[in-house]
């Protein structure tokens, strides 16, 4: 009889479950679960025409673990071509000034989250977090065995206030903050935007308290409302802002193309603790071209007209038929509102029902815990059809009025 594998289990993987939504049992006929990016948005054609062009003009060296004339650099760093033109657009668009070694490829956004952390965080350092935050990133920080705390978000992002309060208590306790994690534009889930007085607030503390700053920028680009902020990285005169990005959500996910920004200094940590001989040449020999030939932003700016076409129609379905049951600010970008649910309604029925007719969503609780995250869901309006957006969030109000209760 063979035994039990699972003792042999690390104590990181016994400390799941992984962060994966298991299959419906019923078919999904309205799916605002998952954070894509529209496929018609994809460019195709652009990117099937560059991948010809990679592989004629550039051959084997395509294909290799890295560039010959530039040496193992490249397999901690990335292509370093991909790495010069991202500098280039951080000078365009934000007036920063980035040298390649300031920059390092990843496997998507993620990897890069899992760099930092196990960059800088040691066992029992604090690592300071939004109350409701990219779950994927808490694992990993759980996992380094951080403490990790939490301030609250209100309209306008994290409360530096609170932030501010919750460092001096720890520091007389003599606690250690390496880092605050902070999607300071359309913060996920609640879509909200760091104001420029908190950002600028958020870097003195930094200063102050001699912590990293973790920004997550995966949806700033996507901006179809309101005015363009200052990133935190923009904004950084002491090289203590990381900013984490990809082509996930502004080009294809399927490229698994994403990189960390910041100082020499700062991105050396994660440089030290790569081991995984880097990321693809072909595709960011390919994405490296995307922005030499001036594909990116006009293929960006397009792509948030298609979310902020759906944006409205997902908010104005919610006003329409969901009623006084929910309350909700409209995003100026990114992909998903965040509803809170009337306490008349009772929100397990609503989960239940919802499943039972095909209509998914994220609940607040996968954002928040099982204690805060009651009451709230995640809507993920990007991907599906307008169509798919009017008609699944009438369903949707059809079931919060049906189980509100009386």
């Amino acid at each position: 009889m063979t035994d039990d594998i699972t003792a042999l289990y690390s104590s990181a993987a016994r400390s799941g479950p992984p962060l994966f939504f298991p299959d419906p049992e019923v078919p999904v006929s309205f799916n605002f679960d998952q954070g894509l990016a529209a496929p018609e948005t994809f460019p195709q054609q652009q990117l099937l025409r560059l991948a010809q062009k990679i592989l004629e003009r550039d051959g084997a060296e395509a294909l290799e673990y890295f560039d010959a004339a530039t040496g193992y650099e490249e397999l901690v760093f990335g292509y370093k071509g991909l790495r010069t033109q991202l500098a280039a657009r951080y000078l365009e668009t934000e007036g920063r000034t980035l040298d390649p070694r300031g920059i390092i490829l990843t496997s998507g956004s993620v990897q890069a989250i899992a760099l930092a952390v196990n960059g800088y965080v040691d066992r029992g350092d604090v690592v300071i977090v939004e109350a409701a935050s990219f779950p994927y990133a808490l694992r990993f920080m759980e996992m380094a065995g951080a403490d990790v705390r939490s301030v609250p978000v209100d309209a306008d992002g994290l409360d530096t206030d609170a932030l501010e309060q919750l460092l001096i208590a720890l520091a007389g306790e003599g606690r250690r903050v390496k880092m605050v994690y902070t999607i300071a534009t359309f913060q996920l889930p609640t879509g909200v935007e760091l104001s420029l007085p908190r950002r600028h607030r958020l870097l003195e503390l930094a200063e102050r308290f001699n912590f990293m700053i973790l920004e997550d920028n995966v949806y700033g680009e996507l901006r179809f409302a309101g005015e363009p902020l200052p990133s935190l990285l923009g904004l950084d005169t002491s090289g203590r802002v990381m900013q984490c990005n990809a082509f996930s959500k502004t080009v294809a996910p399927g490229l698994r193309l994403g990189w960390m920004a910041g100082s020499t200094q700062g991105i050396g940590a994660l440089a030290g603790v790569r081991q995984d001989l880097g990321v693809s040449q072909w595709l960011s020999r390919l994405m490296a071209e995307f922005l030499a030939e001036g594909l990116f932003g006009p293929h960006v700016a397009r792509a948030a007209e298609v979310y902020g076409r759906k944006c409205h129609a997902a908010a104005s379905a919610v006003r329409e038929h969901c009623g006084d049951y929910v309350r909700f600010r409209e995003p100026n970008g990114s992909f998903y509102l965040w509803l809170e649910i009337d306490e008349r309604v009772d929100w397990q029925r609503v989960a239940e029902l919802a499943g039972k007719q095909g209509l998914f969503f994220r609940p607040g609780e996968r954002f928040m815990g099982e204690s805060d995250g009651r009451q709230y869901l995640r809507l993920a309006y990007s991907h599906v059809s307008e169509a798919v957006i009017t008609t699944g969030i009438a369903r949707l109000g059809a079931i919060l009025h049906e189980c509100a209760r009386r």
